[in-house]
C-alpha cells in the first residue's frame, strides 16, 4: 500500500506543473457531463411530475372523442356509471362586433366542467363552475373571451359579441383553460361558453372549410384501475369513432416536441463524451510519448510495470475528476434553474429539486470515459524499456501488439469499462436501441476513419514525387508517420462525424418544430371566391397594398362512398381524422405541386406535368385509423357522380403552413367540376392591419379570417425550441473545435523535432509553416471524405431509431461545417510550430536531448 500511495503521490506532482496542456481535456470532458447531467435532471423531474399530475392536466382519467356527433344517451349512461362526467365541445367560428371581426377558438362547457382545476379568468364565480357563471341571464348567456379578441372587437367587460350569429354578454376574460397543456395547437382566439348558450347558436359553420368539431367527454373514475375501466368501457361502446386517451396519452402530444428536444440533447451529450473521450486519447498519447524518457529512467531504477500504470492512472483520474466534477456541477446548477422555466412553458409544475441520481450516474459515464480513452496510452506507458534510453528518446511510445493484447489479461479493464459504460448510457437515456446504434455507429466510423486513413497514406505513397518542394515535403511528412498521420485523421474524423450528425439533426428538428413553411405563413384567409375575385386579389399583390404572396387553392366538396369495394357506412373510423373523413361532405382540392409545408410520409407525389390514372393523396393518420395502404381505391361521390382513385401517396402538413385537406386529388380527375377557391394571403412584416382594412374595403362580401397571429403564436412557442437546438449545435461545435485542438497533439514532438532540422538545414520558416499547412489540410481532407458520409448515415440511423421525424439534409450546412473544420485543423495545425521557428534552434535541439 505504502508503495502505491508513493506512486500516486510521485504521479501527481509530476504533473502540477503541466496543468496548461490537460485543460483541454478537462473543458470536453466538462461539457459532456453537464449537457448529460442537466439533461437527464430535466427529463426525470419532468417525468416525475408528469406522473403526479396527468389527471389534473387534463382534467380527469379518461377522454372520450369524437367529431362526427356527440354522445347518445346510452353512451352518456355508461359514461356517469363509471364516475363523474363533464362534456365538452370544440369548435371554430366567427365573433363579430360593431368594430370588426374574429376568428374564435370556442369551447362549450357543459355542467360540471372542469372537473379537475379551474378556469384562468378574472371572473371569481367561472373558475369553478363556467356553466353556472355563464348561464342565460336577462335573456342572454355569458361568454369569457382572450383580451386580445376584446381588443381586436373594440370590446369590454360587459358588452355583447356577436358568436356565430348569436348575441352572447361577455363576463369575464379568458386567459387559459385547465387542461389548456394538453388541447393541443389551435387556431384562433379562445373563447368560454356553455353548452346550452352553444345549443342556441344560430351559425355552427366554420369560416374555414376543413375545421371540424371535437365532442369530448372527460371522466374522472370511481375506479382506482384506469387501465382497467378504458378496456371495459371501450367494449362497452362497441364503436371505433371513438378517440379514447389516458391523462398521460393526453399528455403526448405536449411532451412530443419536449421529448424530441431531449433525445437530441442526449444525443449531444454522448457525442459531446465521445469527442471528449477522443481528446483524452490525444492529450494521454502526446503526453505519454513525451515522457517516454521519463517512464524509461523509471524502469531503469526498478520501477515495475504496475508502479507505472499507477503513475499515469492517478493523473487521468485526476483530470477526470476535476472535469467531470465541473460538468456535474454545471448540470446541477443548470437542472435547478431550467426546472421552473421549463414548467412554465408546457403547465406542468416544476419545483426546483437536485437529481443525485442522474448527477452521479453522468458523473460516472464522464469518469469511464475517461479511464477508457486513456486505458491504451497507459498500456503503451508500461511497455516503455529502460533501453529506450539509449534510442531516439521523446518522440514517441512504443506501438502495442494488438495479437497479443486482445489475448491477455489486460484487455479486461477495458472490456468492463465499456460494458459499465454501455448500462449507464441505457439507464441515462431509457433507450437500448438508441445506445445501441450510437455506439455501432460511432465504432464503425472509428474503424472506417482508421482503415480509409491508412489505405489513402499507402495510395499518396505510390504516387510520383512532385516538384513543388512544400507539397513533396508534405507529403513525405504524411506517408513517413503513418501512425501518427492516422491518429490525426482518426481524431479529426470522430469530431467531424459528431458534428455532421449534429447539424443534421439540428436541420430535422427546425423542420419538424417549425415547419418547412414557417416564414410563409399567411395572416388572412378566405373561402368561396370565384376566379375573377381571385385574379383581382393576385393583381393587388405588391408594395403599393402591402400584399407579399396570394395562393389560391381549388376547394370542393365531396363523400366517401367506398373504400376497397366496401360502403361507407359499413367502415369503422377509428380516430378524428378518419370519423371526419366518413362523416359526410368533407372540403378535398386538388393540385399539381406539392405545398411547402407538406411532406409525404409513403409513397411519391405525382409530376407537376402529371396525366395518369386517378390518385389521390391522404392525410397520413388514415393509415392506420383506416387500414389504408398505398394502391388502395376509395370512391367518391362528387356532385352525383362517383369517382375512384387509387392512393398514391400519405402525407402530413404543419399548421405553421395555413390550412389542407385530408384528401388531394391529382389534376386532371376533378378539373371539370364546379369548384369555389380557397385563398390565402401574405402581408408584408409589419403592414399586416394596412392590408386587412384594405381587403375589407374592397371585398365587402367576403370574409377574410385572420390567422397569422395564431399561427405566430405556435411559431414562437416552437422557435424557442428551435433556437435551444441551435445553440446546443452551436456548444457542439465549439467542443468540435476543442477536440481539434487537443488532437494536433499527437506526434507533436516528432513535428516539431523535423522543423528544427529543416530550419538547421537551411529551410526558410515561411516554407516550414506552407508545408505544415498543406500536410494538414491533406490529413482533413481525408477526414473528411469518411466522416461526412459516415454522419449523414449516423444521423439518418439516429433519426429513425429517436427522434421519428422527416430525414432531410442541408448540403450548405454540412460544406460550411466541414470547409470550417477543414479550415481551421489546417491553421491550428501549422500554427503549433510558430514556437520551435521562433526559438534558436540550439536551445531546441537541447530541450529535446534532455530527459
Amino acid at each position: 500500500m505504502r508503495a502505491l500511495v508513493s506512486a500516486a503521490r510521485v504521479g501527481l506532482k509530476e504533473m502540477a506543473g503541466d496543468w496548461r496542456r490537460f485543460s483541454l481535456l478537462i473543458i470536453c470532458l466538462a461539457v459532456g457531463t453537464a449537457l448529460i447531467a442537466g439533461v437527464s435532471s430535466v427529463s426525470g423531474a419532468i417525468t416525475r411530475s408528469v406522473d403526479q399530475n396527468a389527471a389534473q392536466l387534463m382534467g380527469g382519467d379518461l377522454e372520450f372523442t369524437r367529431s362526427d356527433r356527440a354522445a347518445n344517451g346510452e353512451e352518456l349512461a355508461l359514461f356517469e356509471a363509471a364516475g363523474l362526467v363533464a362534456s365538452v365541445v370544440e369548435t371554430n367560428l366567427g365573433a363579430q362586433s360593431p368594430a370588426g371581426e374574429a376568428f374564435v377558438d370556442l369551447v362549450a362547457a357543459g355542467p360540471g366542467y372542469p372537473l379537475l382545476g379551474g378556469v384562468y379568468t378574472d371572473n371569481q364565480e367561472a373558475m369553478t363552475a363556467p356553466f353556472t357563471a355563464l348561464a342565460e341571464r336577462d335573456g342572454a348567456f355569458g361568454a369569457l373571451v382572450d383580451p386580445v379578441m376584446l381588443d381586436q372587437l373594440g370590446l369590454a367587460v360587459g358588452d355583447v359579441i356577436s358568436i356565430g350569429g348569436t348575441d352572447f354578454d361577455v363576463r369575464g376574460t379568458l386567459l387559459g383553460f385547465p387542461d389548456g397543456p394538453v388541447r393541443g395547437f389551435r387556431l384562433g382566439l379562445a373563447a368560454l361558453i356553455s353548452s346550452d348558450g352553444f345549443a342556441t347558436v344560430s351559425d355552427r359553420t366554420s369560416p374555414l372549410p376543413g375545421l371540424g368539431t371535437n365532442f369530448r367527454y372527460k371522466l374522472l373514475l370511481s375506479s382506482s384501475d384506469t387501465e382497467a375501466e378504458r378496456d371495459r368501457l371501450a367494449d362497452a361502446l362497441g364503436d371505433a369513432g371513438w378517440e379514447i386517451r389516458s391523462a398521460l396519452d393526453g399528455l403526448g402530444p405536449m411532451l412530443r416536441y419536449y421529448d424530441l428536444f431531449t433525445g437530441f440533447l442526449m444525443i449531444v451529450g454522448l457525442g459531446s463524451l465521445l469527442i471528449g473521450g477522443v481528446s483524452v486519447w490525444s492529450v494521454m498519447s502526446a503526453y505519454i510519448a513525451d515522457r517516454a524518457g521519463v517512464i524509461a529512467v523509471l524502469r531503469s531504477l526498478g520501477a515495475s510495470r504496475w508502479r507505472v500504470l499507477v503513475h499515469f492512472l492517478v493523473q487521468v483520474l485526476a483530470l477526470g475528476l476535476i472535469g467531470v466534477g465541473i460538468g456535474a456541477l454545471i448540470g446541477a446548477g443548470v437542472g435547478l434553474l431550467v426546472l421552473p422555466t421549463v414548467g412554465e412553458a408546457i403547465g406542468i409544475p416544476l419545483a426546483r429539486q437536485l437529481d443525485l441520481l442522474s448527477l452521479l450516474v453522468a458523473a460516472a459515464v464522464g469518469l469511464l470515459t475517461a479511464f477508457a480513452f486513456s486505458y491504451l496510452p497507459l498500456v503503451q506507458a508500461q511497455m516503455v524499456s529502460p533501453a529506450s534510453l539509449f534510442r531516439s528518446k521523446g518522440l514517441s511510445a512504443p506501438r502495442i501488439q494488438w495479437s497479443q493484447f486482445l489475448r491477455s489479461p489486460e484487455l479486461l479493464p477495458l472490456v468492463l469499462a465499456i460494458v459499465l459504460f454501455f448500462g449507464l448510457a441505457v439507464i441515462l437515456t431509457g433507450n437500448l436501441a438508441l445506445v445501441l446504434a450510437f455506439m455501432t455507429a460511432c465504432i464503425g466510423a472509428a474503424l472506417l476513419l482508421q482503415l480509409g486513413s491508412r489505405l489513402a497514406l499507402q495510395g499518396l505513397a505510390r504516387l510520383p514525387a512532385t516538384g513543388w518542394r512544400p507539397l513533396r515535403q508534405a507529403l513525405r511528412a504524411v506517408i513517413g508517420s503513418t501512425r501518427n498521420s492516422a491518429a490525426i485523421v482518426t481524431a479529426v474524423g470522430l469530431a467531424m462525424v459528431i458534428l455532421v450528425v449534429v447539424q443534421v439533426l439540428v436541420v430535422n428538428l427546425r423542420n419538424e418544430f417549425l415547419g418547412a413553411s414557417v416564414f410563409d405563413a399567411p395572416t388572412l384567409v378566405a373561402s368561396d371566391l370565384f376566379p375573377d375575385e381571385v385574379e383581382t386579389l393576385e393583381s393587388y399583390v405588391g408594395p403599393e397594398h402591402g400584399i407579399a404572396l396570394v395562393t389560391a387553392t381549388p376547394m370542393l366538396r365531396g363523400q366517401v362512398s367506398a373504400v376497397n369495394g366496401r360502403q361507407a357506412a359499413s367502415l369503422s373510423a377509428d380516430g378524428p381524422e378518419a370519423a371526419f373523413l366518413l362523416s359526410g361532405e368533407i372540403p378535398m382540392t386538388y393540385r399539381s405541386v406539392l405545398p411547402p409545408a407538406s411532406r409525404i410520409v409513403e409513397g411519391v407525389w405525382w409530376g407537376e406535368d402529371y396525366t395518369g390514372a386517378p390518385l389521390v393523396s391522404l392525410h397520413q393518420n388514415l393509415r392506420q385509423s383506416l387500414g389504408l395502404k398505398l394502391g388502395d381505391e376509395i370512391a367518391f361521390d362528387i356532385f352525383g357522380d362517383t369517382v375512384a382513385a387509387r392512393i398514391g401517396n400519405f402525407r402530413d402538413y404543419a399548421w405553421q403552413g395555413g390550412i389542407d385537406f385530408l384528401v388531394a386529388f391529382s389534376p386532371g380527375v376533378l378539373d371539370a367540376y364546379p369548384s369555389t377557391i380557397l385563398a390565402a394571403v401574405t402581408a408584408e412584416d409589419g403592414r399586416e392591419e394596412e392590408v386587412e382594412r384594405f381587403l375589407a374595403g374592397e371585398f365587402i362580401d367576403i370574409k377574410f379570417i385572420e390567422i397569422g397571429a395564431t399561427l405566430t403564436r405556435i411559431t414562437e412557442a416552437l422557435s424557442q425550441l428551435s433556437l435551444a437546438a441551435t445553440g446546443v449545435g452551436g456548444l457542439a461545435v465549439l467542443n468540435g473545435l476543442l477536440i481539434l485542438i487537443g488532437s494536433l497533439a499527437a506526434g507533436r514532438r516528432q513535428r516539431e523535432a523535423d522543423a528544427v532540422l529543416n530550419k538547421v538545414l537551411g529551410a526558410r520558416r515561411s516554407e516550414i509553416l506552407v508545408t505544415a499547412l498543406i500536410q494538414f489540410l491533406l490529413l482533413s481532407l481525408f477526414a473528411a471524405l469518411i466522416a461526412i458520409p459516415a454522419g449523414i448515415a449516423t444521423a439518418w440511423l439516429l433519426t429513425q431509431v429517436l427522434l421519428n421525424v422527416a430525414f432531410a439534409v442541408e448540403a450548405s450546412t454540412i460544406g460550411l461545417v466541414v470547409l470550417g473544420l477543414v479550415g481551421t485543423t489546417a491553421l491550428l495545425g501549422a500554427t503549433t510550430l510558430l514556437r520551435v521557428l521562433s526559438i534558436r534552434p540550439a536551445l531546441l535541439l537541447r530541450e529535446m536531448s534532455s530527459v
